[in-house]
């Protein structure tokens, strides 16, 4: 779709504006606003592609710092519904990464520093390791995590059952095993949402391009009548 739009503004458009140039014809708004942009392209493609490869660069710049990598992070869990299934992905990898360690005998703490890295997000990172300071005071890991809103009160329960049943493992594996699913679910539905709306987009310009240069046809048709 975005190759046939810029075809048409590169090419296609441009002929057609010298046509209607040395005819000096009158043009309507939306095929004078068509040709405008057009040449803005035609003028100043290299500038469009200079600032997309800059805001690239300075983006991963800005995350490679700290504090820009905190704020990355904080953005990838809070924005609306993206952010949502970045944070089930994160709860499914948590519980995955921990029910697998502990089943291989690995101790909780020495599990919890692996999750963090694994998850490979700053701020689940900073609460894992509050997490990790008030288990090594004594405290049940389902406490640990209560301590932060970040982990939903159905993950919290999930570890309550498991270690007063004594089977963490199981619990884990069942919670991450949920978050999964509906992360799928998720992902299908913005799939099935998205793929329309991007088809209807592309069909308003492109309906657009060809109405602005179908409008100033019709009108010489009418004049040479």
């Amino acid at each position: 779709g975005t190759g046939v739009l810029f075809f048409l503004l590169s090419f296609v458009v441009p002929n057609l504006t010298r046509i209607f140039i040395e005819m000096k014809q009158v043009l309507p708004l939306p095929t004078s606003l068509l040709i405008w942009f057009s040449g803005l392209i035609q003028a100043y493609w290299w500038a469009m592609l200079l600032v997309i490869v800059a805001t690239i660069l300075g983006i991963k710049e800005f995350i490679k710092r700290p504090r820009g990598r905190y704020i990355w992070d904080t953005l990838k869990l809070r924005l609306p519904i993206i952010g949502q299934v970045n944070r089930k992905i994160a709860l499914s990898r948590f519980g995955r990464t921990l029910a697998s360690l502990l089943e291989s005998g690995v101790p909780l703490i020495t599990s919890l520093q692996i999750v963090r890295n694994i998850v490979n997000n700053v701020l689940i990172g900073d609460i894992i390791d509050e997490a990790m300071e008030d288990i090594q005071a004594g405290k049940s890991l389902n406490l640990a995590l209560s301590r932060s809103a970040w982990f939903p009160p159905v993950f919290r329960q999930m570890v309550s059952v498991g270690e007063q049943s004594g089977d963490l493992e199981k619990m884990l594996y069942k919670v991450a095993d949920a978050y999964e699913r509906e992360v799928e679910t998720r992902i299908a539905g913005m799939t099935a949402l998205i793929e329309p709306i991007m088809i209807l987009v592309m069909a308003v310009v492109v309906g657009f391009i060809v109405i602005s240069i179908l409008l100033p046809i019709f009108e010489m048709n009418q004049m040479v009548q």
